[in-house]
């Protein structure tokens, strides 16, 4: 060191002066180093404390955004199977015996918003765009009703010298159908002498009434693991040809959780602050473990 030092002289003064700094530098930050070890050694307990509460904190916090992750992954996967199910799938129909009815079912869409949509039924999701304010959900379908076999009443009236009609009615109704049709046909008769015979001339048939009432009832349900869209009808003459539904996560209504009272862990306030034992009541800033109860939450 010492010929170090003669060295440095010899070289040039201007070296001994950075090594001062230098040397005055490291003296501090030895200085420095000690007041922290000092400062840890006097309040170890209280850091030691701080730091497993710390600690703690975080891996609850850390653990807890795991779950939340794995939760949101699990719940895209469900919801990407959903409605993939929902594109192949077709129409259940069932009789339901509770409610007399014949319960049409199928897998519905489930999607976090109505852009989502169009990846798995892009009509749809258009049509839906253009409908005025936001869509909470939607159900899309195409019924038919057969009423074949029904048995219409004729009554032959004379309209004119020659000229006929033939009045027809019918009616039908069930519990989730009413249906009514009637009308006239027109026609001329004119006889033939000749041949002793008639000759009938069609005109033209004027239907007068022609209603139909169709019940049916719609919703949502969750069956074996998956959602469905679903179709109730009492009549055994109406069939639904397509059903298509749509749930949009976004838009649902969250219920507003009640908040919590009770809370357990750390806090830090100023307060009125006592000794270990009880004794010597002040006023002071405070921080610890403790289990707590909201009088009043803003």
């Amino acid at each position: 060191m010492k010929i170090l030092f003669i060295f440095y002289i010899s070289q040039s003064p201007k070296n001994l002066i950075n090594l001062f700094c230098i040397f005055s530098y490291n003296i501090k930050k030895l200085v420095n180093m000690l007041k922290i070890i000092e400062f840890i050694k006097k309040y170890y307990p209280f850091i030691f404390f701080v730091a497993i509460i710390f600690l703690t904190l975080f891996l609850f916090q850390t653990c807890s955004t795991l779950e939340r992750e794995r939760a949101n992954w699990e719940a895209q996967q469900a919801q990407n199977e959903q409605n993939v199910h929902a594109i192949t799938d077709s129409i259940v129909v069932e009789f339901n015996k509770k409610l007399k009815a014949w319960e049409f079912s199928k897998d519905n869409y489930v999607v976090q918003k109505l852009s989502d949509l169009e990846q798995y039924n892009k009509d749809l999701a258009n049509q839906l765009k253009k409908v005025k304010g936001d869509v909470l959900a939607a159900i899309k379908t195409q019924v038919e009703a057969d009423l074949g076999n029904v048995t219409a009443s004729n009554k032959l009236t004379m309209l004119d010298a020659n000229y006929y009609g033939l009045r027809f009615n019918t009616k039908y109704n069930d519990l989730g159908l009413d249906q009514e049709l009637s009308g006239m046909s027109k026609f001329y008769v004119y006889p033939d002498n000749e041949n002793r015979t008639w000759y009938i001339k069609p005109d033209s048939t004027v239907i007068d009434t022609n209603k139909v009432s169709i019940r049916v009832t719609y919703g949502f349900k969750e069956f074996d693991n998956k959602y469905q869209v679903f179709a109730l009808s009492q009549s055994p003459k109406v069939a639904l040809t397509d059903l298509t539904g749509g749930y949009f996560i976004d838009k649902q209504i969250v219920p507003l959780k009640k908040p919590k009272k009770w809370g357990v862990g750390p806090y830090a306030g100023f307060g009125l602050n006592t000794a270990a034992n009880g004794n010597d009541p002040r006023f002071g800033w405070s921080i610890g473990f403790a289990v707590t109860y909201d009088i009043l939450q803003w």
